[in-house]
């Protein structure tokens, strides 16, 4: 029971860590604080569980892999094959990391998010090697496996924040590349809003709930009971994000096809 309360409460953490810095990426390259996001810890569970997930099946493939490769290793204790693979994965917390440096010219996003699982992994597999090589009474193995669990942790967590901060440059900049292409929204309200951002458009309406409607917006986010747009003006350079509460007088229109 302890350790699936253990496992859960890590895994929770991955998640609101990941959905956390993503958030906070995203909004500082769309010029906004990410505490004017307000976003809670099931917002950021919510919008981590998809690339977590994806995070964890690189584990698990590797911890798969090794199961097949442990029997191996366990049966044939002799000869020079033997003796090479031990010593290979003895300075696999070196080369390991090297590796996916190495990789990084190649792959660099994929080698910034795999950089902190290669040094646990790295080190897991040292501690592997030096179990196969050495005599069991001459190590404390189990304070070597705590050791190990608490590189995993962290390399885990470390990993998930170097996705977390791939992915909201990526939302970021996807959303930069061509604000028209985001979701166009139209707003109605009772009074006057004064958006006067670059791109925006105010119509005056006849007599009726809704007298002005505003074009011109993109959605960004809703968060903490906000909305978040930004205009058909935007820049990275120039650019004004809107902030509008969810209010009774407000009716917002998302239109499909921009």
């Amino acid at each position: 029971m302890g350790e699936i309360l253990a496992n859960v409460a890590v895994l929770t953490g991955l998640l609101v860590a990941f959905g956390w810095r993503r958030s906070d990426v995203q909004a500082r390259e769309l010029g906004l604080p990410s505490s004017a996001l307000g976003m809670t810890v099931t917002d950021y569970l919510l919008r981590s569980i998809g690339p977590v997930f994806q995070l964890l099946a690189v584990v698990v493939l590797g911890w798969l892999a090794f199961l097949l490769l442990d029997p191996l290793l366990q049966t044939a204790r002799r000869g020079r094959a033997w003796r090479v693979s031990t010593w290979v994965l003895a300075f696999a917390w070196l080369l390991l990391p090297a590796l996916v440096v190495v990789s990084g010219y190649v792959w660099p996003a994929s080698s910034f998010a795999l950089f902190p699982l290669s040094i646990g992994a790295g080190l897991l597999l040292t501690l592997y090697a030096l179990k196969l090589r050495a005599r069991t009474r001459r190590w404390n193995w189990p304070r070597l496996r705590l050791a190990g669990l608490a590189v995993t942790v962290l390399s885990l967590f470390w990993g998930a924040m170097n996705a977390a901060e791939l992915e909201g440059l990526e939302l970021a900049d996807r959303f930069a590349a061509d604000v028209r292409t985001a979701q166009a929204v139209a707003i109605y309200s009772g009074e006057r809003l004064h958006l006067t951002a670059p791109g925006v458009t105010e119509q005056q309406l006849p007599d009726g709930k809704y007298r002005f409607k505003y074009t011109g917006l993109r959605f960004v986010e809703n968060s903490g009971g906000k909305f978040f747009f930004a205009s058909d003006g935007w820049t990275r350079t120039s650019g004004v994000v809107l902030v509008l509460r969810d209010e009774a007088h407000l009716r917002f229109e998302f239109i499909r096809g921009g």
